[in-house]
């Protein structure tokens, strides 16, 4: 099972009480180190997103100056729906408002954009600008790669996206007829935590009926990977 991505805690990019920057080379070194996690938990939120068809991603990288931190921003959005996507950027601000001491904020926000009249492309894609922008949500930069995704599709409007996120536990069903299937995590919070349990355990139960039907000998010899499997990638 893969660890699931989040950044490391408050004060593990700063040297001291100094905000992240780049002055001397043990905080250049911090600061590569910050921009290399914010990367990489963009990445394993995409994979997440990705399962709900969310399968659009570009991320960029803002090194700065050696006075600020830089920061990090993806774009998310759906191959059917170009111009709606969600935005989201991990930086530090000058104000610890976030409740770290290092000032490391994630924000997000829907943005509708549209394309040039003129067809202008760069690197062979369209070249979007942004319409219109919705209000600024500033989410908890100790959240995991799993419940950002789930937080950044209710931004978008997406309640049964965000919690089909919620599903992938990294437990599941190997089912023989119906490939693997998802199963919520074991601890219900509250009734939707019991509702979506019981769609999902149903589910299995029904595939674990038609597999029994299935004679000995056939559909064997195959090893179907876990959803955290499917969902595993390589550290940037």
């Amino acid at each position: 099972m893969i660890k699931i991505k989040s950044l490391a805690p408050d004060g593990s990019y700063c040297c001291g009480d100094q905000s992240i920057s780049g002055y001397d080379q043990a905080g250049q070194e911090l600061k590569e180190q910050f921009l290399h996690d914010a990367r990489a938990l963009f990445k394993q939120t995409g994979e997440f997103l990705t399962r709900l068809g969310w399968t659009e991603c570009d991320i960029h990288v803002n090194q700065s100056g050696v006075a600020g931190s830089g920061d990090v921003y993806a774009e998310f959005w759906k191959p059917a729906d170009t111009l709606n996507i969600i935005y989201c950027t991990i930086g530090a601000s000058a104000i610890p408002f976030s409740g770290r001491k290092d000032g490391v904020i994630i924000m997000a926000r829907q943005h509708q954009r549209e394309a040039p009249h003129n067809g202008v492309r760069k690197a062979g894609k369209v070249s979007y600008r942004t319409k219109t922008m919705g209000p600024n949500h500033f989410i908890d930069p100790g959240m995991n790669s799993q419940l950002l995704a789930t937080e950044l599709l209710k931004i978008a409007g997406q309640e049964d996206d965000a919690s089909a996120v919620r599903l992938m536990q990294g437990v599941s069903y190997h089912s023989r007829t119906a490939g693997v299937l998802p199963l919520p995590a074991l601890v219900m919070r509250n009734r939707s935590d019991a509702e979506l349990a019981q769609v999902a355990i149903g589910v299995a139960i029904a595939a674990a009926a038609a597999d029994a039907s299935v004679p000995n000998g056939e559909l064997t010899g195959v090893r179907q990977m876990t959803l955290f499997e499917a969902l595993q990638i390589q550290d940037v």
